[in-house]
């Protein structure tokens, strides 16, 4: 006779069903039998080691609300993990359903943060956040930032879970750490993102030292044709090469594997993750727009932060000259990501955060 108790239902009820999440959800699964249901992006036949479900939705402004009885259906699972933007109606909803037969928690970066606006620089919603965020069994940020934040507002310090944000790489080997001789960009092609001085500050650099590393943009954006348009008016396609948007993994790691620095002025996202994850370090301003990804980089230890938009030019130039520098801060960063930012870590900090509501 198997006594084996049965696993635990969860439901991560989440906006998209992002590629980059699959290796969390898989290890997730592992532990629980999981469900992930999402609302955004296409209609997928892939194969996964969970269920996944779409939820249809109405749009207004920026406002979501889910066509199904979203409470009716959650009450199926045990464990709740719900996107934590309070614009979802009826996902916020839930913490006020006396009801509710599931332990609720709620999945946020805890801070405002977007593509426009420098993090935790908005405050005027965080009182209406509040309201919502005290009811739920539990909040999972994205990085330890807010952790202090709540506390300080007087937040139960058991209920508040750090399932630290990141994304799968390729194995790589670090033997020739040392022949990397190309800088790199990787992202959506935003104006916000500081393209502009990255490509002006190359430029400078390259009047200085024609013998300067090629800089390789992959990304495809709203930006894609004004970029190209730059570089050959600026007859600089000997040294920028685009390659557009690269999705496929053992692509990226071929060009992560030749990359000496990854660099993205105004923006430090999950392309900091990656990079570490290959053992690149991390360029961008120490106020860069983030969700929380860019307190990974450590000042000239695993990456750089600078102050200044003329300091790019000179960070450019002192790679070139100090190259054995930077391999070295590939080097930490590969530490970094394997020691505390791998999907293991992501996925263990949801099961941590599962397991406790589960056993209040």
């Amino acid at each position: 006779m198997d006594n084996t108790a049965p696993q635990k239902k969860v439901l991560i009820l989440y906006n998209n069903l992002f590629h980059y999440r699959i290796p969390i959800f898989k290890l997730l699964s592992q532990k629980f039998d999981l469900t992930v249901a999402y609302s955004l992006g296409k209609e997928n036949n892939n194969r996964y080691d969970f269920k996944v479900e779409k939820k249809e939705i109405f749009k207004f402004n920026r406002f979501v609300i889910h066509k199904d009885n979203i409470l009716k259906y959650c009450n199926n699972f045990d464990v709740v993990i719900a996107y934590g933007d309070i614009a979802w109606l009826k996902i916020a909803g839930l913490v006020f359903r006396k009801n509710k037969k599931f332990k609720l928690l709620l999945w946020t970066i805890g801070v405002s943060a977007s593509y426009d606006k420098k993090f935790d620089t908005i405050t005027k919603w965080d009182k209406v956040r509040d309201l919502f965020y005290r009811r739920a069994d539990g909040l999972i940020f994205y990085s330890e930032y807010p952790i202090k934040k709540y506390l300080q507002n007087n937040y139960n310090r058991n209920k508040l879970f750090i399932a630290p944000n990141t994304v799968e790489v390729a194995n790589i080997t670090l033997n020739n750490i040392d022949k990397r001789n190309s800088f790199l960009f990787v992202g959506t092609l935003y104006l916000a993102k500081g393209l502009s001085l990255l490509l002006e500050s190359y430029k400078d650099a390259y009047i200085i030292n024609k013998e300067i590393f090629p800089l390789i943009i992959i990304g495809d954006g709203p930006e894609k044709q004004n970029i190209s348009n730059w570089i050959v008016t600026n007859k600089m396609d000997n040294k920028i090469i685009m390659v557009g948007g690269v999705y496929d993994e053992n692509t990226l790691s071929y060009y992560f594997n030749n990359a000496i620095a990854c660099i993205s002025p105004n923006q430090a996202g999950l392309s900091v993750l990656k990079s570490m994850g290959y053992a690149v370090p991390f360029v961008t301003t120490e106020d860069a727009i983030t969700g929380g990804e860019r307190f990974n980089i450590c000042h000239n230890l695993n990456g750089v932060l600078y102050k200044k938009e003329n300091d790019l030019k000179d960070i450019l130039l002192d790679i070139i000259q100090n190259k054995q520098k930077y391999y070295n801060m590939g080097i930490e960063a590969k530490k970094h990501y394997d020691r505390y930012r791998t999907p293991f870590h992501m996925a263990k900090g949801l099961e941590d955060a599962i397991n406790l509501v589960l056993h209040e």
